[in-house]
């Protein structure tokens, strides 16, 4: 039971799965880093940090195991400032243990967000990161950086912030809808020693990149989504085809339900696309792409995938079920899911900063753990991040995809992580 007089919350209905689910193979962390244009200084950092930490305290808690779910509780806890000093998105929930669930850390140029997702959604962690940013540039150049941190932060009230935004717009109202669902094509490589972390990133002009995607009459997420599934089929047998590739893509719900939460609130949607019985053709992909995010991305199906979850969390049984079953449950059932899948497409799409403080920004990029292999890309101004990440040691998509985009044109500056030696940053 929750500590006496220390308020604490539910974990939200996406983030109940990830206790169950986090291990060695999946950590269940993500990075948010921005590449500064001066060497960071880490007293200031500190500062900036402690600033930040009261305007969002609902980060200032400890995940603990109830007797039907687990559930986040205030501490005293406060976060200090590091230089790296583990490889990009290692553990930070550890079971049984009271420890924060996210921190900052700092390299050269480079400041790091890391956080278990349990904890914030890649939406959250982004305001929190805009906010450091600011007091931090704020105490670094108080001459130029001279407003207040309201340019940054969610117009919200502090209760607005900690909404659990899927029991407010859950609805058990309407009939179900078939969702697509696939018997996936799996990725099999080589795996890195000790699922050791493979990152692989290229960044890229925007400008050129939606060029290009008007070039086909489409838009930049169409079209690199459409890559994404052909780099992955030009590495595949044809008897390996006969299995369609599906990408599951995660989805802001902010966008379709009036949430200033910076809890999670994300669903998604899986595209496959049958490489055996379709066309391979870059056009006929992105075709079938644009027609597909047309007929998903709605209310209505978006809704209707968010309430089927719900309807789950929401069941007697379930709800009655003690907590090492539900977790026992959600284990089986994330293992029977992952063949539905063949990677993960996240896209937070463009950051922005107020004008004082992006000549002292040179770029962002996001990544996370997973047990597959996942891109995640994000902007800022005309730098365009995608960060491919996996626990396979060769990189035959990686080089795919990033080929395709070099034939079309487009410059791409690569950094990566060796397992060895992190090469950003520089």
């Amino acid at each position: 039971m929750p500590g006496r007089g220390r308020k604490w919350r539910s974990l939200e209905n996406t983030a109940k799965i990830f206790p169950a689910t986090s291990g060695k193979k999946d950590e269940r962390v993500f990075r948010i880093s921005c590449q500064m244009k001066e060497v960071v200084e880490p007293q200031k950092l500190q500062k900036a940090l402690d600033l930040c930490v009261e305007d969002y305290a609902l980060f200032l808690c400890v995940l603990r195991g109830g007797l039907f779910w687990n559930y986040l509780e205030e501490t005293h806890l406060r976060p200090v400032v590091r230089e790296e000093y583990k490889p990009p998105c290692s553990q930070i929930y550890v079971r049984d243990q009271k420890n924060l669930l996210f921190e900052v850390t700092y390299y050269r140029k480079r400041i790091n967000f890391e956080t278990y997702h349990a904890l914030t959604d890649g939406t959250g962690a982004m305001q929190f990161v805009k906010s450091l940013l600011y007091y931090y540039l704020k105490e670094l150049h108080p001459d130029k950086v001279s407003g207040t941190a309201d340019q940054v932060r969610p117009d919200a009230t502090a209760a607005e912030m900690s909404e659990d935004s899927f029991e407010k717009y859950y609805s058990d109202r309407g009939k179900e809808e078939k969702i697509p669902k696939y018997r996936a094509h799996q990725l099999h490589y080589r795996k890195t020693e000790y699922h050791m972390l493979h990152l692989t990133e290229g960044i890229l002009s925007v400008k050129e990149l939606l060029e290009t995607a008007r070039s086909y009459g489409t838009t930049l997420t169409v079209y690199l989504t459409a890559v994404y599934l052909c780099a992955i089929a030009q590495d595949m047998s044809e008897k390996q085809k006969k299995k369609p590739v599906a990408l599951m893509i995660p989805v802001n719900l902010r966008n379709y339900f009036p949430s200033d939460s910076v809890r999670n609130f994300f669903g998604w949607i899986d595209i496959g696309y049958d490489f055996s019985s379709q066309s391979e053709k870059l056009e006929d992909v992105i075709a079938f792409t644009a027609k597909f995010f047309k007929e998903e991305l709605t209310p209505q199906r978006i809704a209707a995938r968010m309430n089927g979850f719900m309807r789950m969390e929401k069941n007697p049984f379930m709800r009655a079920l003690p907590l090492p079953l539900k977790l026992w449950g959600m284990q089986a059932g994330a293992r029977l899911s992952s063949a539905n899948g063949t990677a993960v497409f996240s896209n937070i799409g463009k950051i922005t900063m107020p004008k004082e403080c992006r000549e002292y920004i040179d770029w962002f990029d996001f990544y996370t753990t997973t047990p597959k292999m996942e891109i995640c890309m994000c902007s800022f101004g005309d730098n365009l991040t995608i960060s491919f990440t996996s626990q396979f040691a060769e990189s035959h998509v990686e080089r795919n995809f990033f080929r395709m985009l070099t034939k079309q044109g487009a410059a791409v500056r690569i950094i990566s992580w060796n397992g060895e030696d992190w090469k950003g940053g520089q």
